[in-house]
């Protein structure tokens, strides 16, 4: 699994998310800030490559993330 750092991505149902990479011991962990939400959803992706928000599961994982090809700084 791999998402590029400030790239920006879009769901299915066209929020876009830009993605925050933290790697510690060899590990990526992966947080997405959503670009237009004003009710403060980021989003993790588990070990499994499954979108959580606010700690829950939703119905997406990383398969479902299309890449914009933008880049947000």
């Amino acid at each position: 699994m791999h998402l590029r750092e400030h790239g920006v991505y879009c769901l299915p149902n066209g929020r876009e998310l830009v993605v925050f990479a933290n790697g510690e011991n060899g590990h990526t962990s992966y947080r997405l800030a959503c670009t237009a939400c004003t009710d403060g959803s980021d989003y993790e992706v588990s070990d499994e490559g499954r979108l959580l928000c606010h700690g829950r599961l939703t119905a997406w994982d990383i398969k479902d993330l299309s890449d914009t090809g933008r880049t947000h700084y």
